[in-house]
């Protein structure tokens, strides 16, 4: 008779079961992960649309038929995957969002204007033998946070005083479009005494004009990335604060004797506490608890808009880059501990343009962050540039030109809904030159939304959301 048989003897078979099962239920929920992924986005660059599609086909992944590269699911050790957001204060919209993509003829889905969340338990069979042999199933409980890009267009202030940023922004208002967009608003800086006692009402007056232009220069033609203040785009629960009358002095000020009671002071003080009050907050209780981070970038649009866009965009995802030094050193190491270990930025429409210039979008994002992802490497953050389509809004086709075949898109040009088959154009594999730029080399279509369905879903309704998966989260299961 062995051990266990002569325990149960003397216990009670029911006592030493019950006993055999709480440990297991205590080694199995020490298997179990929490993960917290941050998605963001430059200029609309897709980011709802992300949420949503990665969501849905993770909600189908038990099927194991549209995310292949996603080794949980190709290897068929994805049990169920449930979705908890009711248990997130601030649910994202997915039900509205898979409604609108699934509706005839499908929409794009309205942009989140705030802080939202999905939060999903996947159940899963380990991939790892020694894993297996402590349970048959474990469960990752993945967060996936939706916020804004014009908040993560903050964290650079939080290295910059007033007078910092004030150089920073006088710059950007002496190139174009802003230099043109912004003159009537400069030549009323012009004629401000800012050490004068402040007047409130002709600053309101001013930032009220500053906020006006913030949204003009997001807009089209324009489709500027780096704005600031981003609360003043995109308030959230701050609409109406006092704290969002803020912008930067742009003439030259004598600051050796400011008073206190002046026009600078003022704005000096509200743009410290902005900073303090708003920035600081929001990264210390949400940016610290991310573990992995997401940023969209479209960069067929930066190319399509030109130069000034580009250039934007350029100094943007610098400016968020340098932000994101996590190492040993780095001020946000200091100031928030945080843990983010991988940054995938993603080259959003990977369906506009055809398969074999997917590698090029990949490597012209990769240029463009070069540097800065080089110092990210060295304090030892992974990070990868990856083009996607989260919805392939496109199909593949073929034409002749001069005897020849090509490869070419259909699909529903946005602006008309008419059916298009075009050849795209190609993706450059080095910076822009001045010729690029003045030869309409870069003119990419938008397409509409194909249908996104509710269910017998496959690789071909996305283009490599399997492989951001996989990157983001593969070494979990």
């Amino acid at each position: 008779m062995g051990l266990g048989s002569k325990i149960k003897r003397l216990v009670g078979t029911d006592f030493v079961d019950d006993v055999q099962q709480q440990i297991k239920d205590v080694m199995d929920q020490g298997l179990d992960k929490h993960i917290k992924i941050a998605v963001t986005g430059l200029s609309r660059s897709g980011k709802t649309v992300f949420i949503t599609s990665l969501t849905h086909h993770l909600l189908h992944a038990h099927q194991n038929k549209s995310l292949p590269f996603f080794s949980a699911a190709g290897d068929h050790r994805i049990i169920s995957v449930k979705n908890i957001s009711d248990q997130s204060p601030h649910p994202f919209p997915l039900k509205d969002a898979v409604s609108a993509l699934s509706q005839e003829p499908p929409q794009w889905p309205p942009s989140t204007t705030g802080l939202s969340e999905v939060r999903l338990a996947i159940k899963y069979k380990p991939g790892n033998r020694l894993k297996r042999l402590v349970t048959d199933s474990a469960t990752l409980y993945l967060d996936i946070i939706d916020y804004p890009g014009e908040w993560l267009l903050d964290l650079p202030l939080l290295n910059h005083n007033f007078e910092q940023w004030c150089d920073k922004q006088r710059e950007l208002f002496a190139l174009e479009p802003r230099a043109s967009l912004a003159q009537s608003w400069l030549k009323a800086q012009e004629s401000f005494d800012w050490l004068a006692p402040a007047d409130t009402s002709r600053i309101d007056e001013l930032s009220r004009e500053y906020t006006a232009l913030l949204h003009l220069f997001r807009q089209q033609p324009y489709a500027l990335s780096l704005l600031q203040p981003g609360r003043c785009i995109l308030p959230g629960d701050m609409a109406g604060d006092p704290l969002l009358t803020l912008f930067p002095i742009i003439p030259a000020v004598d600051k050796s004797d400011v008073p206190p009671d002046s026009a600078y002071a003022l704005l000096q003080q509200r743009y410290t506490l902005y900073r303090e009050q708003v920035v600081k907050r929001f990264y210390r209780e949400h940016f610290s608890r991310f573990d992995r981070q997401v940023v969209l970038v479209d960069c067929l649009k930066a190319l399509n808009n030109g130069k000034p866009c580009f250039d934007d965009m350029k100094l943007a995802l610098t400016d968020i880059l340098q932000s994101f030094n996590y190492g040993s050193s780095g001020f946000l190491r200091r100031l928030f501990s945080p843990r983010i270990d991988k940054v995938l930025f993603a080259s959003s429409k990977a369906d506009h343009v055809t398969a074999n210039q997917h590698h090029n979008l990949d490597k012209f994002l990769e240029l463009i962050i070069q540097d800065a992802q080089r110092d990210m490497r060295f304090e030892e953050i992974d990070t990868a540039c990856l083009a996607v389509a989260s919805i392939r809004s496109t199909e593949s086709a073929q034409a002749k030109l001069d005897g020849q075949q090509i490869s070419c898109l259909r699909g529903y040009d946005k602006s008309t809904g008419e059916v298009v088959a075009l050849f795209p154009g190609e993706v450059p594999v080095e910076l822009p030159t001045d010729n690029d730029w003045n030869s309409s080399r870069f003119q990419f279509v938008d397409f509409a939304p194909k249908k996104l369905p509710s269910s017998d879903l496959r690789p071909e309704h996305h283009i490599r959301l399997d492989q951001a998966l996989e990157y983001l989260t593969g070494d979990l299961f």
